[in-house]
Protein backbone atom coordinates (compact mmCIF):
# COMPACT_ATOMS: atom_id res chain seq x y z
CA UNK A 1 0.00 0.00 0.00
CA UNK A 2 1.39 3.40 -0.61
CA UNK A 3 1.41 5.46 2.17
CA UNK A 4 2.84 9.11 0.87
CA UNK A 5 6.24 10.18 0.84
CA UNK A 6 9.06 9.71 2.93
CA UNK A 7 12.47 10.79 4.03
CA UNK A 8 14.97 7.88 3.26
CA UNK A 9 18.33 7.61 4.00
CA UNK A 10 21.65 4.99 1.76
CA UNK A 11 23.28 3.59 4.50
CA UNK A 12 26.41 2.96 1.66
CA UNK A 13 26.64 6.61 0.70
CA UNK A 14 24.67 8.87 3.63
CA UNK A 15 22.58 10.74 0.78
CA UNK A 16 18.97 11.52 2.09
CA UNK A 17 16.43 11.39 -0.15
CA UNK A 18 12.81 11.53 -0.62
CA UNK A 19 10.86 8.52 -2.34
CA UNK A 20 7.66 6.76 -1.93
CA UNK A 21 6.52 5.37 1.39
CA UNK A 22 5.53 1.51 -0.31
CA UNK A 23 4.23 -1.28 2.87
CA UNK A 24 6.65 -4.37 2.68
CA UNK A 25 4.89 -7.61 2.38
CA UNK A 26 1.88 -6.47 4.73
CA UNK A 27 3.86 -5.18 7.88
CA UNK A 28 4.62 -1.88 9.36
CA UNK A 29 8.16 -1.43 7.57
CA UNK A 30 8.86 0.35 4.21
CA UNK A 31 9.87 -0.89 0.77
CA UNK A 32 13.44 -0.01 0.65
CA UNK A 33 13.62 2.64 -2.21
CA UNK A 34 16.98 2.77 -4.65
CA UNK A 35 19.42 5.46 -3.51
CA UNK A 36 19.67 7.75 -6.22
CA UNK A 37 23.43 8.42 -5.96
CA UNK A 38 24.91 5.45 -5.76
CA UNK A 39 22.06 3.04 -6.56
CA UNK A 40 22.67 0.70 -3.15
CA UNK A 41 18.89 -1.21 -1.85
CA UNK A 42 20.95 -0.63 1.35
CA UNK A 43 18.69 2.29 2.22
CA UNK A 44 15.58 2.87 5.21
CA UNK A 45 13.48 5.67 6.49
CA UNK A 46 15.08 8.03 8.52
CA UNK A 47 13.52 7.60 12.01
CA UNK A 48 14.48 8.41 15.63
CA UNK A 49 15.48 4.65 16.09
CA UNK A 50 18.39 4.73 13.31
CA UNK A 51 20.65 2.00 14.41
CA UNK A 52 17.89 -0.14 15.49
CA UNK A 53 15.86 0.21 12.47
CA UNK A 54 18.95 -0.71 11.14
CA UNK A 55 19.27 -3.83 12.23
CA UNK A 56 15.49 -4.86 11.31
CA UNK A 57 16.38 -3.68 7.37
CA UNK A 58 19.42 -6.07 7.49
CA UNK A 59 16.94 -9.11 6.98
CA UNK A 60 14.91 -7.39 4.65
CA UNK A 61 18.34 -5.75 2.21
CA UNK A 62 19.61 -9.46 2.47
CA UNK A 63 16.06 -11.52 1.13
CA UNK A 64 15.97 -8.79 -1.76
CA UNK A 65 19.16 -9.34 -2.66
CA UNK A 66 18.95 -12.88 -3.04
CA UNK A 67 15.88 -12.32 -5.40
CA UNK A 68 18.31 -10.27 -8.16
Amino acid sequence: MFRGISLFKCTRCGEKFKAPDIEYCATAYSMPQPCPKCGSIRTRPVSLFGKLTEEVYRGIWERMEEKK
